[in-house]
């Protein structure tokens, strides 16, 4: 059924209103047409017939229109009142055995949900008056025995304004509520997005600058080896966002090869093919391998150590290890960021796993898995 009128307010309200006009549009629709086939029992065949077929033909009409029809619809159901000594026997009993009062009281009560209050008011009044005006015409000595019927039609229709209002309320509420809702997650989302760039931010310059000073005053590097200007080069561009990543897929070796050329100890690339994986996921790899390869050179006590990769079905795993001291895992204080951040929490974003086993005196092992 289409929808007659613009419906504001948010999604549960218009919801809820398009059901309660299409609701009540059914229901009219249906007690009107039920009711008016009574008079095939009641009335002459001619007339009852007549009244069925004129109702059922403005009730086709009235189905896709009733908001912006609801004057002609009144005028319909005026129309029945005033006539309602020659098409309904029962009238001059003047109680709620008649039918025409049944299609008076429906109709009013429906309009509640098509129209806003003050012209539903005055659209009620009418087919009260109208109701009270065929009784009258009907019985006119005893035409006021019907004002309690058109008092009660009126309850009826405010009780139905009244329903509409609630129902309006509740649906309100319900916007109400999932908007705070909306809100909180995008927030959520929001500090979330924060405290992950905030975690590749100190990552990013623990893995460059940070890695590059300590190993210059540690003692480490000299200061006069040939790669260290491209190295303090490629930290300041990373830093300052301008290190390009390539796009789509890369060859995780090639890109391994690289950081073994920078690495500050002599890193072994043990891999057989080309392994491709998508951008993100290969330079997380890299980077955590990268920092486990400086681990070796800042703690291991070795200046080499072995970066081994193959294909897991559709991942990859990545082992760097040295045969150095060792360490125990659990003993590595929390502020220390090298294995938290740098490592675990950087292949964690992508989706991977990072594991370091180690112990004092057998050396180490950082296995790096990305499961596709």
């Amino acid at each position: 059924m289409p929808v007659d009128q613009p419906t504001p307010g948010g999604p549960a309200e218009r919801e809820v209103e398009r059901a309660g006009r299409r609701y009540a549009v059914i229901v009219r629709t249906a007690v009107l047409l039920s009711v008016a086939c009574l008079t095939l029992f009641t009335v002459p065949l001619d007339r009852s017939v007549a009244v069925v077929l004129a109702l059922a033909s403005w009730s086709a009409f009235y189905w896709g229109r009733a908001s912006r029809v609801l004057v002609l619809d009144t005028a319909v159901i005026v129309v029945l009142c005033l006539g309602a000594r020659w098409i309904d026997p029962v009238v001059l009993l003047h109680d709620s055995t008649s039918w025409v009062l049944v299609a008076v009281s429906i109709t009013a009560v429906c309009h509640q949900w098509l129209c806003e209050p003050v012209p539903g008011f005055v659209l009620t009044v009418v087919l009260i008056a109208a109701y009270l005006a065929g009784s009258a015409i009907a019985d006119p000595g005893g035409w006021t025995a019907s004002l309690p019927l058109g008092l009660w039609t009126l309850a009826e229709a405010g009780l139905s304004r009244g329903l509409r209002v609630l129902v309006r309320k509740a649906s309100r509420a319900v916007d109400r509520g999932t908007a705070v809702g909306e809100r909180v997650r995008r927030e959520a989302e929001i500090a979330a997005a924060r405290r992950a760039d905030e975690r590749e931010h100190l990552a990013t310059m623990h893995d460059t600058a940070a890695a590059t000073l300590l190993a210059i005053g540690t003692g480490m590097v000299t200061g006069r080896e040939p790669w260290l200007a491209d190295r303090a080069a490629r930290d300041l561009d990373v830093l300052a966002g301008r290190a390009e990543l390539p796009e789509g897929q890369v060859d995780l070796a090639e890109l391994l090869g690289e950081v073994a050329r920078h690495s500050p100890v002599d890193a072994e690339i043990r891999v057989t093919e080309p392994i491709c994986l998508p951008t993100r996921p290969a330079v997380a790899l890299c980077r955590a391998a990268g920092e486990a390869l400086e681990n070796v050179a800042r703690h291991a006590g070795v200046a080499s150590a072995v970066v081994t990769l193959c294909r897991t079905g559709e991942g990859v795993r990545l082992e760097v290890t040295d045969t150095g001291r060792g360490f125990d895992p659990a003993a590595v204080p929390a502020q220390r960021h090298g294995l938290s951040r740098s490592i675990v929490d950087r292949v964690a974003r992508v989706g991977g796993t990072a594991v370091v086993r180690s112990a004092p005196g057998s050396g180490t092992t950082v296995e790096l898995a990305w499961h596709g």
